[in-house]
């Protein structure tokens, strides 16, 4: 499937978003990661992920099957998980601070965590918390924690 992705003005937060629009089916999302703005158009599937068509039957040309479309428009925040063995962040929304709290919860109990922030949009304003900050097991010059005590 070819999509197309480009980089827009968040709705919620106007910073950048991350627009992933599948040029083939019309489907989309949008992301952001200062706020946690989502948006999705995807088609709908049934329960044993099927496409669900407008008539009933399993004619899946495009025109024939359910578009629905989901908004996060005033989210908790957007976090970012790095673990120690992984070159990349976990990424995701946060809809209410219940989801925060379970979140944390979770990463806590964790212990291959390397950083965890939480971005927020506030009073107009971008804030950035840093839930947990243990710092790199092998810095940037190449030292591990070893190294770095053993000087």
């Amino acid at each position: 499937m070819g999509s197309v992705i480009d980089y827009i003005e968040c709705p919620n937060c106007k910073q950048e978003a991350y627009d992933d629009f599948y040029y083939k089916t019309g489907e989309e999302y949008v992301n952001c990661q200062n706020c946690g703005y989502h948006y999705s158009a995807t088609y709908k599937r049934d329960d044993e992920g099927e496409f669900v068509t407008k008539d009933g039957t399993e004619n899946y040309e495009f025109d024939n099957l359910i578009m629905e479309t989901k908004e996060l428009k005033n989210p908790h925040g957007a976090y970012r998980i790095k673990y120690y063995d992984s070159v990349a962040y976990h990424c995701g929304s946060l809809e209410s601070e219940e989801d925060f709290v379970k979140l944390l919860v979770n990463v806590k109990e964790q212990d291959d965590v390397e950083l965890f922030t939480v971005s927020r949009f506030v009073d107009g304003e971008i804030k950035v918390i840093h839930v947990i900050d243990n710092g790199p097991k092998v810095d940037g010059a190449g030292f591990s924690e070893e190294d770095r005590e053993a000087k």
